[in-house]
């Protein structure tokens, strides 16, 4: 009985090596990229607490809320989206200075964060600041952000000095 030949080209053996490191490149790089980009909430951090959070501060529940944001910030404290939501419930429960360290946080972590640096505005506005506020309704404008428009009219109607 005729045994099967097995066909050799130059170079296979070359061509199985690279075909092999080119695969382990590209596992080792997917073991070790972070499961979510810097900056970005983790979803999973995220989740519950967060859409709690979301759903007491709707309800106008500001200490709930605030409590649900401090969790997914414990778990995780890149989450910028937590941090300008903690802002939010800090400052309606009139804390104003406790929100603007909450706003630049998140801030640090994403400068160009929009609905921080309204937020953070507004904080400002409460604790009379009116230069700052005037600052942050600048780099909204910077941004191309509508919510400058928002801020201005919310500096436009503090009580002059």
């Amino acid at each position: 009985m005729p045994s099967e030949m097995e066909v050799s080209f130059p170079g296979d053996d070359a061509m199985k090596i690279l075909s092999f490191i080119a695969l382990a490149f590209v596992i080792s790089l997917a073991v070790a990229a972070p499961s979510h980009p810097a900056g970005d909430p983790k979803p999973e951090m995220a989740g519950q607490n967060y859409a709690q959070g979301e759903e007491k501060a709707r309800q106008g529940e500001w200490a709930e809320a605030a409590a649900l944001f401090r969790k997914v910030i414990e778990e995780d404290d890149q989450h910028y989206k937590a941090l300008n939501m903690l802002g939010y419930s800090l400052r309606k429960m009139g804390k104003a200075k406790e929100a603007i360290a909450a706003y630049n946080k998140a801030l640090s972590i994403k400068p160009d964060y929009a609905p921080a640096l309204e937020y953070r505005g507004v904080a400002h506005v409460m604790a009379g600041n009116k230069a700052a506020a005037l600052a942050d309704m600048q780099k909204l404008k910077s941004l191309g952000s509508p919510l400058a428009e928002d801020l201005g009219e919310k500096i436009a109607a503090m009580p002059a000095n």
